[in-house]
């Protein structure tokens, strides 16, 4: 199948042609001559040297051309291959809404359908599954502000009762010495013997995530074999019954249809045989998964324990310590701790009663995003429902116009595929001038669309004409060099009043970044 890319070329050239014919020469074409041309040529290089040393605006040449106007496809084209069977319009055909363009092939209409019904499936399984989402996260998001106001409405209990408990760990205090330095020893002993290490037996429980990680990879890579192998005998019955087929049709003899159907048998022996042999490979990797991450918890527990014990023996030694610099001043040391710890609580406790003030925003912005992916799960069905329409409006395939006036273009013809992006046809637009220049790196910053230029066009004596930019090209024009990046400018002009053509020299001037005069 040929693509609209191989004749975009001759399509581009056919428009130009085709929208000139349409649009006349225009009114300046007809006042205009070469004496004038090369005079206001003049005037114009003189002026535009004044402008670029004095207010900072420059100028580029372009050529006129009258506009198009695209009529964009309505629904998805490349979601499946679309093929154009006939053409009916071309370049220069006048048209009215209604009229036919062109005919795409009932397969391919067919597969669009398919491809519509089938999106659309998936598209209200997700809305569906969205809007239960929805349903499940408002309960699970009222039930977690439901805690935090729970949380909020027992931190006063919860306060009193932790500092209580400091109250009674300060009369502890006072029994605590005798302990203290036998603890202190025996914890030293157990950090400097590193036997929190030994009992939660680290290298050994490192050793069994290693021996498991082997195995693991062993197994997969028995599994992908048993796969590649299943895969290769699936794709022999698949052909031979290709084949058996293809025998059938062709009017084959007995004798060769025993044969074909027996390679057949033979292969699906073999396919079965793998199927057994990929099932017990899976198994095998399930099981050595299974282990590995038994291990692998095995061993994080441990290194958690560990961490945890050694942790807890330094805190208990720090607080033994301290309780021994003096016996006497233990009780009010005590004190003083505990109202330090007594602060904290408070600050636990203000916190609580903060989130649970604000858990009802927790829950509104919760519910919020369910209900936007619900939307977004609409607005996604809504529109693959229009394209499929739009794509259903086609009478047995036949693209049309859509509206009256002259065909500048249309960028297929038979058999080929149609492109995302590419228009179904172009008409001429008179009601519009368009001028593409090539602006340079340098003053492109100073270009943006939607701001307006002057156009001084060769011929049109009534003097300078107003544009307004409508694109600037994303990427650069690259010429020979660094210094010859340009980029691609389009300035459009209102030509309502049919008095400009296309073909004529042009010259935008940019105003530019205006100086500050100082006084």
């Amino acid at each position: 199948m040929r693509k609209p890319g191989k004749r975009m070329a001759s399509v581009i050239a056919s428009i130009a042609a085709v929208c000139v014919m349409t649009g006349g020469i225009g009114y300046q074409a007809a006042v205009s001559g070469a004496q004038t041309d090369s005079t206001e040529s003049s005037v114009k290089d003189q002026n535009t040297d004044q402008q670029e040393s004095t207010d900072g605006s420059f100028s580029e040449e372009g050529t006129t051309q009258i506009g198009t106007v695209s009529q964009m496809p309505e629904f998805t084209v490349n979601a499946v291959t679309m093929t154009v069977e006939e053409v009916y319009a071309s370049s220069g055909d006048t048209v009215s809404n209604g009229d036919a363009l062109f005919k795409l092939t009932d397969e391919s209409m067919e597969a669009a359908k398919s491809y519509y019904e089938d999106a659309i499936s998936d598209a209200e399984n997700t809305l569906k599954t969205a809007e239960a989402n929805l349903a499940s996260g408002k309960l699970s998001a009222e039930s977690t502000k439901q805690d935090a106001d729970l949380t909020a409405q027992t931190a006063a209990d919860s306060y009193q009762a932790q500092v209580d408990a400091l109250d009674a760990a300060v009369e502890e205090k006072k029994e605590a010495y005798d302990e203290a330095v036998e603890q202190i020893s025996e914890y030293q002993t157990k950090i400097d013997n590193n036997d929190y290490y030994v009992e939660c037996a680290i290298d050994e429980k490192k050793a069994a995530v290693d021996a498991a990680t082997t195995a693991l990879a062993q197994a997969q890579d028995t599994l992908t074999q048993a796969q590649n192998s299943d895969n290769s005998a699936s794709q022999a019955v698949s052909t031979d019954l290709t084949y058996i087929k293809a025998q059938i049709e062709a009017g084959a003899d007995s004798d060769t249809l025993l044969s074909v159907v027996q390679q057949a048998m033979d292969d699906y022996t073999t396919r079965e045989q793998q199927s057994d042999t990929l099932t017990q490979a899976q198994q095998s990797a399930d099981a050595a998964q299974s282990t590995l991450e038994q291990a692998q918890k095995e061993f994080d527990s441990a290194v958690e324990t560990y961490n945890k014990n050694v942790e807890e023996t330094n805190t208990k030694i720090t607080e033994l310590t301290d309780s021994l610099d003096d016996l006497k001043s233990d009780y009010e040391q005590a004190e003083r701790d505990a109202t330090t710890q007594k602060a904290e609580l408070q600050n636990e406790y203000d916190t609580a009663v903060v989130e649970g003030k604000y858990a009802g925003s927790t829950y509104e912005s919760t519910v919020s995003e369910l209900e936007s992916a619900v939307e977004s799960a609409q607005d996604t069905l809504d529109t693959l429902k229009e394209e499929q329409t739009a794509l259903l409006a086609l009478e047995n395939g036949v693209v049309t116009a859509d509206e009256d006036g002259t065909i500048a273009a249309v960028p297929y013809e038979a058999e080929d595929t149609l492109q995302s992006g590419t228009a179904f046809a172009l008409y001429c637009d008179t009601q519009t001038i368009m001028i593409s220049v090539e602006v340079p790196q340098e003053n492109i910053a100073q270009v943006g669309v939607g701001d307006e230029v002057s156009v001084m066009i060769a011929g049109k004596r009534d003097g300078a004409v107003t544009g307004t930019v409508s694109s600037i090209a994303s990427s650069a024009t690259t010429g020979g060099s660094v210094s010859n990046v340009t980029y691609a400018v389009i300035i459009s002009i209102d030509n309502s009043d049919g008095r400009l053509g296309s073909g004529s020299s042009a010259t935008v001037i940019f105003q530019g970044e205006q100086e500050e005069k100082t006084e």
